[in-house]
């Protein structure tokens, strides 16, 4: 094998790490992103909640403050009843009021006790959500970290790559390092190996004439259907 091939070879091994770390790079990006997302999901949830909440606590406060009202308006009725001079027909509208306000109270007490103890029961699954979401935050802060110091890592390693590559190339002639980018910008393997008289890149059979210059290693030879750089082995 030709000195020249040799080293291309090694040059499209480091590319080919190069390729896996840049695509490392890329899933890390996307599990980040993932991650950030969920964290967000959470917190929207954990704010729904909490909004939700505040409408229940609002509501019980409204419904209190109907109860409190209709009993000030029931006393007022009394009193007019135990004090005031009214006729008859008045005392019997007003008893009839009281009646009616009575048994309307006695339903919105219930009522109210109802919704206060679901005001009760949120306000402790609301502290049990934030905590969750606090500790499931937490996690997955750490988890984006871990990412983080992969993300650092490849990064690293890419940037010892890229100066093992320079090492590389420097053993090259110039002209074959261009057909080589020319190549690679298009192929992830821009050299092949001729088996059984196929290019192993394109699966395409090669001449023969192609196959005995390759094997007498007298000159650098491309694929005719490809192009890439041939070698045998």
């Amino acid at each position: 094998m030709l000195p020249e091939i040799k080293k291309l070879l090694e040059l499209q091994q480091i590319d080919e790490r190069v390729a896996d770390a840049n695509a490392r790079l890329t899933r890390l990006a996307a599990d980040t992103k993932q991650l950030e997302a969920r964290i967000e999901a959470q917190r929207v949830s954990v704010q729904a909640s909490k909004d939700a909440l505040t409408q229940l606590q609002h509501e019980s406060r409204m419904q209190n403050l109907e109860v409190d009202e209709l009993d000030m308006q029931i006393r007022e009725y009394q009193k007019r009843l135990d004090e005031g001079i009214i006729s008859f027909k008045e005392m019997e509208d007003l008893r009839a009021k009281i009646a009616s306000e009575r048994k309307r109270i006695s339903q919105l007490e219930d009522e109210a006790l109802t919704m206060m103890d679901a005001v009760e029961t949120r306000i402790s699954e609301q502290k049990d959500a934030e905590e969750n979401a606090s500790e499931g935050e937490a996690a997955l802060r750490a988890q984006i970290a871990d990412k983080g110091n992969e993300r650092e890592e490849t990064q690293a390693r890419l940037s010892g790559l890229a100066q093992e590559r320079a090492n590389v190339i420097e053993g090259i002639p110039s002209y074959l390092v261009t057909q080589y980018e020319t190549l690679h910008a298009k192929l992830a393997t821009p050299v092949a190996e001729i088996q059984g008289g196929i290019c192993s890149g394109c699966k395409l059979r090669v001449s023969d004439n192609s196959t005995e210059r390759a094997r007498s290693e007298m000159s650098v030879v491309t694929c005719e259907h490809c192009s890439r750089i041939l070698y045998t082995s």
